[in-house]
C-alpha cells in the first residue's frame, strides 16, 4: 500500500532532518523527546516508519530493545549512521503496512510522522495491524504535525476523501506533490478509541502527540 510519498523520503532522505534545525520548533521538540522517553523507557518498542532515525534516537539508550523499520533502504542507510546504537537496536526493512513480517515480540510502539501520510479511508486498517502486533497492554506513542502557516509549506490541494496536498522541491530541484493530513485533536481521539485504552493527547504549537494503551486483553 503505497501513501504516495515513499519516492519523495527515498530521495529526500540526505536533507530531511533540516526541518527539524527550525529554531522556532525547538521547545516543541525537547518536550516532544521528554514526552517519549518518559513513555518508552524500558520497553521493547516497534518503531514504525522510522526514517532517519532522529526520533529513534530521542527513546533508544532507555528503551529495553527497539526494532526500527521503514520502507526505504536509502532512510535506513541515514539512520544506521547516524551514531553508535545500543546493542538493543536493530533496523528492518519493512512496510508499515506488513508489520507481520518484523520479527520480535514488543510491549510498545512509536509512530513518528507517519499518520499525516495516510490517507483517511487507510487509518483504520493501519491502526488495527499496529495494535495486531503489540502484546496486551502495550503502551503506543504517535507524534504528527499541526499546520502552522508560514511554518508549513502550504496545502495546495484537497482530494474528494478529504486529504490534503502540498507541494514539495528537493535541494536536487525536483518537485513532488506529497499527501499530508492534518487532523484535528478530537479527530485523533475518535480515531485511537476503537484500538485501545485512555487515548489521551497532547497538543503543542507545532506537532502533536497521542499515547494509548492496546487493550489487557483481546
Amino acid at each position: 500500500m503505497s501513501t504516495g510519498t515513499e519516492g519523495y523520503y527515498a530521495e529526500r532522505a540526505r536533507e530531511y532532518d533540516r526541518v527539524y534545525e527550525k529554531p522556532e520548533r525547538q521547545a516543541d521538540i525537547a518536550d516532544l523527546e521528554r514526552l517519549i522517553g518518559t513513555e518508552l523507557t524500558d520497553r521493547r518498542v516497534l518503531d514504525v516508519a522510522a526514517g532517519t532515525g532522529f526520533w529513534t534516537g530521542t527513546y533508544a539508550d532507555a528503551a529495553r530493545a527497539v526494532t526500527a523499520t521503514d520502507v526505504n533502504d536509502s532512510t535506513l542507510d541515514v539512520a544506521r549512521g547516524r551514531r553508535r546504537w545500543p546493542g538493543h537496536v536493530d533496523f528492518q526493512r519493512c512496510d508499515a503496512w506488513s508489520l507481520e513480517q518484523v520479527s520480535g515480540r514488543f510491549d510498545a510502539a512509536f509512530v513518528g510522522f507517519f499518520w499525516s501520510h495516510v490517507p483517511l479511508d487507510r487509518l483504520e486498517p493501519f491502526l488495527t495491524g499496529l495494535s495486531g502486533r503489540l502484546e496486551p497492554g502495550a503502551v503506543v506513542v504517535i507524534v504528527d504535525n499541526h499546520f502552522v502557516n508560514g511554518s508549513n509549506h502550504p496545502i495546495t490541494r484537497t482530494d474528494r476523501d478529504g486529504n490534503t496536498y502540498q507541494r514539495r522541491a528537493l535541494a536536487d530541484g525536483t518537485r513532488w506533490e506529497v499527501l499530508k493530513n492534518f487532523p484535528a485533536p478530537d479527530e485523533v481521539i475518535a480515531r485511537l478509541a476503537p484500538h485501545g485504552d485512555q487515548p489521551r493527547i497532547t497538543s503543542l504549537t507545532y506537532y502533536w502527540a497521542a499515547t494509548f494503551r492496546t487493550p489487557a486483553t483481546w
